[in-house]
């Protein structure tokens, strides 16, 4: 398959593409139009976020409607997806102009749409957690669950996938884990870089003014707070109808305090991942002892350096929390005056409940061991408890399911959801 791509002209100082798909590719650089005596110098227009664009895959329909077939067997949800495939899909990588610290930055991700030239909604997905940098959306496209994600289009959506700042484009940085500001950011970037992608003239697709959103684990986390930023800032050009949210630690205070409660926790990378980017981002320059025993401490910058995935990562830490954490850090943490500062900004970053424009869902896999099901309850209980009705939030239990398991049930839950809302 030919592959295109389209450069914009853009200033950009520090900053390097981290992977490369594709080779021997062509660039078409934004210029001035040039002057004849007929005409007037004009100024080509220059996006304000996108960067550029470069088709990298294509779902032939057939292919699409197989894979999703595959579960049917399993899970009921997914017959509706079949039936309802109706376009082959383009996978596009794109990068796009976003800020981390206050500076601009590079950013990047997946659009994938169906192969038409009629009108459809954007999804703005958001995955889950991740610390292995050559398996975020642009790197690795061909990763399984990010594939299911793609074939979705074929039920008539853009799909924009965001990388996340310290993945792709911006892989210099250590992403910035649990981050709200950043990630609001770059989630936000993203579906303006997507805007602009479906105003380029070589793209066929339209736009048709809904947006909808979703997200699982940290991308659950992530898509509440993007869309509680969207509709504080952006309610007239980002309109959201209905948004999911899976499995989502959206109080991150309790869900630290859980995660301190324990004897043994499944996912021991996630106290850690979030301290060590804090400090690294500058928002405390506490040292790593003062937090976990040794070898851990030492080990947690080659761990998070990008190159082991989440698996490696926990395999190299310790799942009994007495012997990863300090025990002035167990005893001291809910209260101590040595641990407000990581408190504070626990409280920071946690999403917290306001009156939404658009409904709002969350799954939960009641054996969910990594992120407890009381995360949605609570944050559930918030939006009822200021007068949010049920017409407009929901909590779905997903039985007998854990996080992992989880993923794929709530994905085909969704898009089912969404189509019965769409235009």
């Amino acid at each position: 398959m030919k592959s295109s791509f389209k450069q914009k002209k853009y200033i950009f100082p520090h900053y390097y593409l981290a992977i490369i798909l594709f080779a021997g590719l062509f660039f078409v650089s934004g210029c001035k139009k040039e002057s004849t005596d007929e005409d007037p110098i004009i100024e080509e227009p220059v996006n304000e976020i996108l960067v550029s664009y470069q088709k990298i895959l294509a779902h032939p329909i057939e292919t699409i409607k197989t894979q999703i077939g595959f579960w049917q067997s399993l899970y009921p949800e997914a017959t509706s997806i079949v039936n309802n495939t109706a376009y082959g899909v383009d996978v596009y990588k794109i990068t796009y102009k976003s800020t981390y610290k206050g500076e601009s930055v590079l950013a990047s991700g997946l659009v994938s749409m169906p192969q038409s030239q009629e009108s459809f909604p954007i999804i703005s997905f958001q995955n889950g957690t991740n610390t292995l940098r050559s398996d975020s959306p642009s790197a690795n496209p061909t990763n399984y669950y990010y594939t299911l994600m793609e074939y979705m289009a074929g039920n008539g959506y853009i799909i924009a996938f965001p990388d996340y700042i310290g993945f792709g484009a911006s892989a210099q940085y250590l992403h910035p884990y649990y981050d709200k500001e950043t990630t609001d950011r770059a989630v936000i970037d993203m579906i303006r870089a997507c805007h602009e992608l479906l105003d380029e003239k070589d793209i066929q697709v339209k736009f048709n003014g809904e947006h909808f959103l979703m997200g699982y684990s940290q991308g659950g986390w992530a898509t509440l707070s993007g869309l509680k930023n969207i509709e504080t800032n952006y309610k007239t050009s980002i309109p959201v109808t209905a948004t999911s949210c899976g499995a989502g630690a959206y109080d991150m205070m309790a869900m630290s305090t859980y995660v301190l409660e324990q004897n043994v926790f499944p996912g021991p990378m996630y106290l850690p991942y979030f301290i060590y980017s804090q400090q690294l981002s500058g928002a405390h320059n506490e040292p790593l002892s003062k937090f976990f025993n040794e070898p851990f401490a030492s080990r947690i910058p080659e761990l998070f350096s990008g190159t082991y995935s989440n698996t490696q990562v926990n395999a190299q830490l310790n799942d009994t929390i007495s012997g990863l954490l300090k025990s002035t850090m167990i005893s001291g943490f809910s209260g101590g005056a040595d641990f407000a500062q990581l408190r504070s900004l626990l409280v920071k970053n946690s999403v917290t409940a306001w009156l939404p424009a658009s409904k709002i869902n969350f799954y939960h896999g009641s054996a969910d061991l990594n992120v407890p099901p009381v995360q949605s309850q609570l944050i559930y209980n918030s939006f009822i408890n200021l007068g949010v009705g049920q017409d407009k939030i929901q909590l779905i239990n997903l039985p007998g399911s854990d996080h992992e398991f989880s993923l794929l049930p709530w994905g085909l839950k969704t898009i089912n959801w969404f189509n019965q809302l769409k235009k």
